[in-house]
């Protein structure tokens, strides 16, 4: 038996990876607020502008 850990196997094609990268534009830029839905115009937690 070796000390050495076991690859990753890579995921099936079917399997579900990660959060979407499309996401991104949800985040805020001032406080990173991820917004539960379309970007708003302005943050609800910290009330900066968006710069979308």
């Amino acid at each position: 038996m070796t000390d050495e850990p076991t690859p990753a196997r890579p995921p099936a094609d079917d399997e579900a990876v990660g959060d979407p990268v499309c996401w991104l534009e949800r985040v805020c830029d001032d406080c990173g607020a991820l917004a539960d839905g379309p970007p708003e115009p302005v943050c609800a937690r910290c009330g900066s502008r968006s710069s979308a």
